[in-house]
């Protein structure tokens, strides 16, 4: 049922997302779909709860498959946009679900602004420079419009240039930048023995 309903989102435009349209796609009486969600805000309910729950399940089994140390949430981001089939999946039930709840009733958008904000929490966490994990989830963010608003086409050659970007800033798990250090002189006197005496040279009258 709530494939059905995220489907006329995509399919028909968050206009059209009604109980009769919903019952339609999912193949079943309104009456069986009433039984189920009692009114369109618990159908719009169960969308965001659902598409929160799975986002938040899948960035948690990411994260603890990535290494510790600097930049592990930042790198499990940018995991997200290494297959742009999957990425796009996911931004068509995100974009339905958000819509759907912005459209019928802001309050039921908050489950998804709890998981962004663990999200946020665990970049704050993540020992990287200032900045670099929100420019990061900006450039993630901008991707996700970029696509649900049809502004630009996202594909896997954008995704692979964004990835490339921004890989560097973030380092190695666990690696640190090495401190700079001044180059260590060889002892003086050792260098010195090894020339050459100087010869007196005559000087001509």
């Amino acid at each position: 049922m709530l494939d059905a309903a995220e489907a006329v989102v995509v399919k028909q435009g968050i206009g059209n997302l009604t109980l009769d349209a919903v019952a339609g796609a999912a193949g079943m009486s309104k009456g069986g779909l009433l039984h189920h969600f009692a009114s369109k805000d618990k159908l719009v309910e169960a969308m965001v709860h659902r598409c929160a729950d799975q986002w938040r399940a899948h960035v948690l089994k990411l994260y603890e498959r990535e290494p510790a140390g600097p930049g592990r949430m930042a790198r499990v981001l940018l995991a997200h946009i290494a297959d742009a089939k999957a990425w796009t999946a996911q931004c068509q039930q995100s974009s339905s679900a958000v819509f759907a709840a912005l459209v019928q009733d802001q309050r039921l958008i908050e489950p998804m602004r709890a998981v962004y904000g663990e999200l946020r929490l665990r970049l704050a966490q993540d020992k990287l420079p200032p900045g670099v994990g929100e420019t990061v989830l900006a450039a993630m963010d901008g991707l996700w419009l970029y696509r649900v608003l049809g502004l630009a086409t996202v594909d896997q050659e954008l995704m692979d240039r964004v990835r490339r970007v921004l890989e560097p800033l973030l380092g190695g798990p666990g690696k640190r930048k090495p401190r700079s250090r001044r180059p260590v002189s060889i002892a003086a006197p050792a260098r010195r023995s090894a020339q050459r005496p100087l010869k007196k040279r005559g000087v001509s009258r």
